[in-house]
Formats: structure tokens, C-alpha cells, sequence
């Protein structure tokens, strides 16, 4: 029986949101928090699956062409997009339907969640949706590249972007932007632009820049912001303006990273984008920077550095940037004041990729 597993990091979008699902580019940063996915195919047509983080362990699937779900007697189906997602994968890779049906499949993310108040895990933000479906597609196409017929997809993170965005988009049932699966597919610091196909170039922030990212201790739904955006945009409304100002700070932003500028101009960036948050929240009507969010700008401040929050939602995460490490160490002992949870990031320095290979499971031996 042949085993695969490969993994993928979460990301955090630094300075884009909303405006990349109008063409401007968007800079997103890996971090070093990976999803882990193994698949294992199966000479019985038994699939199952374990999920932890989902409160699912060895439950039995159904497949059809377009899903698989749960044969949970309670009929939940907490698998939701991934459960969309996975036969798509099967099928991109020219594999049959049926195929779907052999195959175990065990997911961690466990390193993008956070146990709640309750004790049961939340997601912290970090793109944990596009990271399982980035580790689960590697680690099928990594299965089916060796032997069972074969793959012919490209390797490469650039092919296999374009290959599984519209996959992913249709699972998400949402027009996202993609730049959380590029992040999970590229690794590093990267501009995105949304497009068919999208781009994607490699990039490094500046020397002399230090940040630290903030958990604000609520999750948020990002399809439902986006969804408001994109009613907003197609409303009639005078939204050019704050979009085109939202296009210039991003580029700026992307341009100081693409150049090697120093820390201050990507800072400056950082600033207007967040405040073009706050006017654009006020134009939609949707709390895009969040009381929570604008209570840890300002004792950024106090300290020296600079906030905006990450990302389409209205929790999740925020991060400060600054020049040198003491005030993001001020930052980090009073953000508790207002909530908050520093994390411990990192950027990550690969993005999804095999971790062991295709290997076989040894024969069990009865007795």
C-alpha cells in the first residue's frame, strides 16, 4: 500500500486585501506554520479520514465526482471545502472518479489553530484553508506520480497554481483572489497579482525591517467581507476613489520590496493601507479594522511602531511593523491589555512540497 505526505504554510497577506480582487498587486508573507497531510492509498474501496482539528477521527467517506463527505450518522459534513476540493485534485491529475473512494487521507493543522475558550481549537487566520488544500493536492499528485498510472501535472509551484486556483475557487464557492494558495504553494515573501493565470513574483522584505504578528483572539469569516465587497463594487456606489488611493499604497508597498528600499517606505505603505481599511469599512459598512484591531494601533504607537490588521476579515490577525526590535518588544508586553496574542512567526522558507516521498506501508501479518 502506497503512502504520500507532503506539507504547506499558512500566510499572512502584509498589504493588498480587497483591492487585489481589482488587479493591484498584493504582498503576502509564508510564515512557518505548516498543514501536514498524508494519503494513503487502499486496496479496498473503504476511503476514510482524519481531521483532529475538525473533531473528525477515522470516519468513513463517500465520494461522488464533485465532493466527498462524512457516513456520519450524525450528518455533519465538517469537511466543507476540502471535502470539495479533493476529487476535483483526483480528477486534474487524469485520475478516475473511483480513485477518490481508495484513499485514506489524515490532515493536521493543528499548528494554524489555537485552543479557544471552550478548549476546542479555532483558526487563527493564517490561510488554513488554502494550506490543507495545497498539502492534501501535493501529497495525491506525489502518490499518483508513482505508479497507479502516473501524473503528468507540473511540479512547478507556478504550474500547479494555475492548475488548482480554479479548483480551489469553485470548492470555496466563492471568486477569491488566490493569494492565500500561492502563499502556500510559493513559500516566501511574494507579490501576487489575480489574474488568468495569476502572478507571482518573488521578493524580500527590507533589511532593516522587524515585525511581529498579533492574534486578536477572534476569528472571522473572510467570504462574507468579500462577498460585501463585492456587492459594494457592483452597487453603483463612488468606490473608484478609495480603490484607486488602496492600488497606490499596495504598489508601494510592492515596488519598496521589489527595489530593496529600507523599512520606512514600506512602513509609510503599511500606515495608509491601514487606514484605507478603516474608510473603506465605513464606505461598505462592514467592520473591516475592528475596535480590537484599532485599540492594538494604537498602543503600537505608543510604542514606537506600526499596525494594520491582515487580511479580508474583521478578527483574526494584525501586524507591527518597526526598525528595530524594542518597540515590537514593548508592543508584545501590552498587546494582552487589549486582548491580543503574539505570535511567534517566522517567514517560511519553502512553500508546499513532499515530506517523505511515495514509500510503501509494511504487510500486516495476522497472529
Amino acid at each position: 500500500m502506497a503512502i504520500a505526505a507532503a506539507s504547506a504554510p499558512g500566510k499572512l497577506l502584509l498589504i493588498g486585501e480587497y483591492a487585489v480582487l481589482d488587479g493591484a498587486p498584493a504582498l503576502v508573507l509564508a510564515v512557518d506554520r505548516r498543514v501536514r497531510a498524508e494519503v494513503e492509498w487502499l486496496d479496498a474501496d473503504r476511503a476514510t479520514v482524519d481531521a483532529p482539528q475538525l473533531g473528525v477521527e477515522g470516519l468513513e467517506l463517500a465520494f461522488d465526482e464533485n465532493r466527498m463527505a462524512l457516513c456520519d450518522p450524525a450528518g455533519r459534513e465538517p469537511l466543507g471545502m476540502t471535502g470539495r476540493f479533493l476529487p476535483r485534485v483526483v480528477r486534474e491529475l487524469g485520475r478516475p472518479p473511483g480513485d477518490s473512494a481508495r484513499l485514506r487521507v489524515a490532515i493536521d493543522s493543528g499548528e494554524l489553530f489555537r485552543a479557544g475558550a471552550d478548549g476546542r481549537p479555532t483558526k487563527l487566520g493564517l490561510g488554513s484553508s488554502a494550506a490543507v488544500c495545497a498539502a492534501l493536492a501535493t501529497a495525491v499528485a506525489e502518490l499518483f506520480s508513482t505508479g497507479r498510472g502516473g501524473s503528468d501535472l507540473e511540479p512547478d509551484p507556478g504550474g500547479r497554481l494555475a492548475a488548482w486556483l480554479p479548483l480551489y475557487r469553485t470548492a470555496l464557492g466563492s471568486d477569491a483572489s488566490g493569494a492565500d494558495l500561492a502563499a502556500a504553494l510559493f513559500g516566501g515573501l511574494i507579490e501576487y497579482r489575480s489574474g488568468d493565470p495569476p502572478s507571482v513574483r518573488r521578493l524580500e522584505l527590507p533589511d532593516d525591517l522587524q515585525w511581529r504578528a498579533v492574534w486578536t483572539g477572534h476569528s472571522a469569516q473572510t467570504t462574507d467581507f468579500v462577498d460585501a465587497y463585492r456587492r459594494w463594487r457592483r452597487s453603483g456606489a463612488d468606490s473608484g476613489a478609495i480603490v484607486e488611493r488602496m492600488r497606490a499604497a499596495a504598489g508601494d508597498a510592492v515596488d519598496c520590496a521589489g527595489r530593496g528600499c529600507g523599512a520606512p517606505d514600506l512602513m509609510k505603505a503599511a500606515s495608509e493601507y491601514s487606514q484605507l481599511l478603516i474608510e473603506l469599512g465605513d464606505a461598505i459598512g462592514i467592520d473591516v479594522m475592528t475596535e480590537r484591531h484599532r485599540r492594538l494601533a494604537a498602543l503600537a504607537t505608543e510604542c514606537g511602531a506600526v499596525y494594520k490588521s491582515c487580511g479580508a476579515g474583521g478578527g483574526d490577525l494584525g501586524i507591527a511593523f518597526a526598525m528595530d526590535s524594542a518597540p515590537l518588544d514593548r508592543f508584545s508586553d501590552v498587546v494582552s491589555r487589549a486582548g491580543g496574542v503574539p505570535l511567534n512567526l517566522e517567514a517560511a522558507e519553502f512553500g508546499a512540497r513532499p515530506e517523505t516521498g511515495v514509500r510503501s506501508r509494511p504487510a500486516r501479518r495476522d497472529g
